[in-house]
Order: C-alpha cells, then sequence, then structure tokens
C-alpha cells in the first residue's frame, strides 16, 4: 500500500467523438482508432502472439493502463491463439477509473471495435468490470480465469516501478505523450528497464521521440523504428539483447497439511498446471481452518503498517476469488464495523482513512453504526464496506476442488529429507514419496523445516448465540474480538486468546469471557452470560512480528506458516505470492515482501 490517496481519472469526449483525459489535454488512445492501435502496435509489435507457442508464461508490463485496452486487446489473443498457454500482466496506472466509470469509457471503447470481436472483448471487459478492485493505492492481484493474472499497480510510476519483482517478457510503454506527462518517458524511469527484462524482453510503443529512444539505447536494448498506426509514421520497437531458454516450472508437487494454508497453495501451483498432492494428517480443515465462521476483514493501523497492507490486500484478494468461484463458498460481504479499543488505536484507523476511498474505509459516528449494525455499538467506529465472513471449511473444499490436486488423507509425514536434486517424504507408515518440489503448510513448525522456526501457538475458543428475531445484527462488529451475523441460525463471538494452553475442551469461564468481550461491542445485545455456549477450540500459529512465513526455506521447499488469527485474509493471497515466486512469475505484492515473508528471519540457533 503506497502512503498516498487515490485520485481517479476523469474523461471526457472531444468533438470528434474521441476520448481524452482532462487533466493531461491527451487522448487515451490513437484517433484511428483504439483497438487497432492496441493490435497492432503492442500485440503485433512486441510479437507477444509468437510467445504463446513457446513459453508456458508469457509476463508483460504496461506502464499507463488507462481504459484496458492494451491488456484486453492482448487477452484476447490469448483466448483466439494460446492454447494453454498463461498472461500474467501487470500494469502500473496513477489514475484509475472507478468501477462506474470504467463501464462508462469501456462501453463508449467498445462501441468502435469491429463488430465481428466485439462480443469476445464485451465478455472480456465485464470479467475484468466484475473484479475490478477498490480505489486504494497499491498492489491489486486479480485472478480471471486460469490463464490470466492481471496485477494492477495504482500509485505513481516512480514510485511503483521500484517496488516491482520481475522478469518480464514484454514492455507496452504507453502513457499520456511526453509533452503532456513527461515523468512516464523519463530516462531514470526506462534505465530500470533492464533489471526487471527477462532475456529477449520485448519493447513496444507508438512513441518513437528522440529522447525516448535515446534512453532505451542506453539502458542496453536495441532499438529500432517499424511503421506506424495510423496518422503516425513511425512505432517503436525495442528488445533486451540477452537470450535464454525458457525454463518451465516443475510438472508436480507435494503440498504437506490441507488447511486453508495447504489448499490455497495447491489450488495457485494447479492453476499454473501443476500435479498437487496434498497430504493431510487428519481431514482438511481440521485445524484452526475448521471453524464455522471466519471474519475476512483488513488489519486496521498505522498508515505504513505491514500487517495492515497484507490483509488490506488480501481481504480484497479473497473477496474476488470467491466473486469468481461462485457455487459452494457461503460468505456474505455484509460489511464490518471495526471500533477502536483506545484513542491511540482510534486515531490510527482515522489517520489511515485519510488516504483511503469511503468505499472502502469510512469513519461513522455512534449513531451512524447503530443504524449500519442494526444495534446500538459500544462507541463510534470505522466502517469496512468490502469486508465480511466466510465459511472455512468450505472455502477449503472448494480451493481443493480442482482436477490437479489429489487429496491424501490420514497421511502424517514424519520426516523429510534431500538426497540430490529430490525432496523424500518419509510417512509415518514409513512409505516413502518423492518430489523436487515440496511445500510445508502446516500452520505450526512441526520440526519439518531444516531449521527450526519460532512461532507461538494460542488456544481460542469460539461462544455461539442464538439469532433472535428482535435483535438483527447486519454485519460482523470487530474490537478486540468479535461478533457476526448470524450464520444458520447462530452469532459467533469471540475468540478468546491463551498461549501456553493446551486444554481441548471448552470451557464454560471462556463462554463468559466472550460475553464480556460481547459487551464491550454492543452494550446489552445479550442479557447475561448463560445465553451463550461453547463453540470450537482451535491453536494459531503466531509469529513474533505477526506475519506469516512464506518463502524459500531450501532449494525445492518452500513454506507458508504462521498466519495466525488472519489465516483466511493472508494465507491465500500469500499462496499466489508463493507460486508465482516458485514460477518465476511478477509478485501480486512489491518486491520487498521476499525479505518481509521470508520464513528463516524466525529461525532458532
Amino acid at each position: 500500500m503506497f502512503n498516498t490517496k487515490l485520485q481517479p481519472a476523469q474523461w471526457r469526449c472531444d468533438e470528434e467523438g474521441h476520448l481524452y483525459a482532462p487533466e493531461f489535454n491527451d487522448t487515451y488512445a490513437s484517433r484511428s482508432g483504439a483497438w487497432g492501435q492496441a493490435d497492432y502496435v503492442f500485440v503485433e509489435g512486441s510479437a507477444v502472439a509468437q510467445r504463446w507457442h513457446t513459453q508456458g508464461c508469457v509476463r508483460v508490463l504496461e506502464t499507463g493502463f488507462g481504459l484496458g485496452v492494451n491488456f484486453l486487446a492482448t487477452w484476447d489473443s490469448l483466448r483466439v491463439n494460446a492454447g494453454t498457454a498463461r498472461l500474467h500482466y501487470v500494469a502500473i496506472e496513477k489514475h484509475p477509473f472507478t468501477r462506474d466509470d470504467l463501464r462508462t469509457a469501456l462501453d463508449h471503447a467498445l462501441s468502435n471495435a469491429d463488430p465481428h470481436r466485439r462480443v469476445g472483448l464485451q465478455a472480456l471487459a465485464e470479467q475484468l468490470l466484475k473484479q475490478w478492485p477498490p480505489m486504494l493505492a497499491g498492489f491489486h492481484a486479480i485472478e480471471l480465469d486460469d490463464q490470466v493474472t492481471l496485477t494492477l499497480i495504482f500509485a505513481d510510476i516512480n514510485d511503483a516501478l521500484p517496488a516491482l519483482r520481475g522478469p518480464f517478457d514484454v514492455f507496452f510503454l504507453d502513457g499520456f505523450a511526453p509533452d503532456r506527462n513527461p515523468q512516464m518517458w523519463s530516462a531514470a524511469l526506462l534505465t530500470q528497464l533492464p533489471a526487471l527484462a527477462a532475456p529477449s524482453a520485448q519493447v513496444a510503443s507508438w512513441c518513437v521521440a528522440g529522447a525516448v529512444r535515446r534512453a532505451l539505447v542506453d539502458a542496453g536494448f536495441v532499438v529500432e523504428k517499424r511503421p506506424g498506426f495510423g496518422g503516425k509514421r513511425d512505432a517503436l520497437a525495442a528488445r533486451w539483447p540477452d537470450k535464454a531458454e525458457f525454463v518451465n516450472p516443475p510438472h508436480e508437487a507435494i503440498v504437506i497439511g490441507a488447511g486453508i494454508a495447504g489448499a490455497s497453495v495447491a489450488r495457485q501451483l494447479a492453476r499454473r498446471g501443476i500435479a498437487v498432492k496434498v497430504l493431510e494428517q487428519a481431514t482438511p480443515a481440521a485445524g484452526g481452518s475448521g471453524n464455522p465462521v471466519a471474519i475476512v476483514r483488513p488489519e486496521l493501523g498505522a498508515i505504513g503498517n505491514p500487517v495492515t497492507e497484507i490483509t488490506a490486500a488480501g481481504a480484497s484478494w479473497l473477496r474476488r476469488w470467491i466473486e469468481s468461484h461462485p457455487d459452494g463458498v457461503p460468505h456474505a460481504w455484509c460489511g464490518v464495523m471495526r471500533i477502536a479499543r483506545d484513542t491511540r488505536k482510534h486515531d490510527k484507523m482515522a489517520q489511515l482513512a485519510t488516504i483511503a476511498s469511503e468505499d472502502w474505509l469510512k469513519p461513522v459516528d455512534v449513531a451512524s453504526a447503530a443504524q449500519l449494525c442494526g444495534w446500538p455499538t459500544a462507541a463510534d467506529g470505522f466502517f469496512l464496506n468490502e469486508a465480511g465472513w466466510v465459511a472455512p471449511p468450505l472455502l477449503v473444499q472448494a480451493m481443493l476442488d480442482h482436477p490437479l490436486i489429489t487429496l491424501h488423507s490420514g497421511h502424517a509425514v514424519s520426516n523429510i529429507a534431500r538426497h540430490d536434486q529430490t525432496w523424500h517424504v518419509t510417512l509415518a507408515d514409513v512409505s516413502v514419496i518423492e518430489t523436487s518440489l515440496l511445500i510445508v503448510a502446516t500452520a505450526f513448525d512441526t520440526g519439518l523445516a531444516p531449521a527450526r522456526l519460532t512461532m507461538g501457538r494460542a488456544r481460542g475458543q469460539l461462544s455461539q448465540l442464538p439469532a433472535r428475531d428482535d435483535h438483527p445484527l447486519a454485519m460482523v462488529v470487530c474490537r478486540e474480538g468479535y461478533v457476526s451475523p448470524a450464520v444458520d441460525g447462530m452469532h459467533t463471538v469471540g475468540a478468546t486468546l491463551q498461549h501456553d494452553d493446551e486444554d481441548t475442551s471448552a470451557r464454560r469461564a471462556d463462554d463468559i469471557e466472550n460475553f464480556e468481550r460481547l459487551q464491550r461491542l454492543l452494550p446489552d445485545f445479550v442479557s447475561d452470560a448463560s445465553q451463550l455456549s461453547s463453540g470450537r477450540v482451535a491453536w494459531r500459529a503466531t509469529t513474533q512480528d505477526r506475519l506469516p512465513l512464506v518463502g524459500k526455506l531450501a532449494p525445492g521447499l518452500y513454506a507458508t506458516l504462521g498466519h495466525g488469527a488472519r489465516g483466511m485474509t493472508t494465507a491465500p493471497l500469500c499462496a499466489e505470492f508463493l507460486a508465482a515466486m516458485i514460477c518465476d512469475e511478477p509478485l501480486p505484492l512489491g518486491g520487498d515482501w521476499v525479505e518481509r515473508f521470508n520464513p528463516i528471519r524466525m529461525a532458532r540457533e
């Protein structure tokens, strides 16, 4: 998350009906046709179509997303020509459109597309619009289907480009004209491209300004002109001279653990064509992922707080994933009312609200909070419109439901060891399975990692409260705990937090503690603790810095552990992060997260 408030794009139509940006006094595409320019200058000019047949995944970086015309044209080329190839498209945009404005502008642009192609492009545009992210600065990774990932970076390019981690096969340079938006074409910016370039990377642009060509040459690119599109005489084509064979990712993998972390990483590997065996000592979602309800929301903190950043990105990612996989995962994006526990915490949330759009985070007074929730709250709060709840066991089941994933329940792992280039996984029955790619996703450090990892083990107990017609609750309400709306006739309240406590039994004292927690959220929502019944007991794997352990442990060995109380929010996005790392794709977060997540940071001597 970049520490700035977004200024959404504005657009107008000129006298000739062309879309233009008033701030830059420039059109969004060639006056000779947006779709023709996208096809000829960018898709054809970068030879991206040839890569569909030689690479498993083509990685594109665009400077300036605009209406998304270049992206949609590239996606359309993949759909028509690529077979099983994948597209990972990253675009930087300082002034993104709101969803409604983008829909209107795209409708206008599509009205000028070739009628024979328009229906297909309209379908792709609708998929994009359905998953369009909130107006929040930062990285927004969007899984449009099993072949296409779009990562939008809403930020100034001077902030976004250094945060990127490549490599990229293709660069689309498509900002507004250099005399209207010079920073998009500066030599300082263009000289950063080699660090992001894959061998034989290609650059395409309509811009052939001498300063741009000289900057690319100075950076090491081989630059040439090609015939231009429409009224332009020339277009730019460049290539990075280094050549190498494209290395495909592994064909198979083993994941140890079938909670939300293991199920998510198995799914993200499988969508990349990797066959995955998931080994689970009990049954899927047997641990913390088995709770009846989990809250999916950002953890609101100070601007720049890493926990706030990862939970904000993770909540948005999971929401988009669930909405694109609508069958079988009970959930509701009903909103979350977050109440601060003290003035210091309240001030941090209020500061965060100054850089967020109101459709993502909105401060509300006590009266407004009561109206939104359907019951008086203990204090004023902050309304998170795009948050809500999900049923964890069925989410895990949905993640595992893929033809390339094979689940092996009742398979406890006793040891892992590396021999030559292969990991040997020894099961409790002494049988051995071999793999070149192994991911440990057991929530806790169980001694399988080569280095012992420091994690805490925190017990938590939920309580439940029957729904009553005279006590409707419209959304989740959180403070140091939470209460959910009624799901299957029951509110969930919790959860307690006890360290160094291995008691598996539900305790009445914990229900009383949850009742007191509920009173600090919704005073008098219930009259006494006897109305609460004991719910599920589970353990959370915690880390000292409250960030999960995600990354490489050794050659061919990776981990996604320690997601704590926010596993439903963080683990799915971290699975995409880990799969992208394994497959050498652009990361769904900034490159600094490689070290922030690095599991070895918690290694014990």
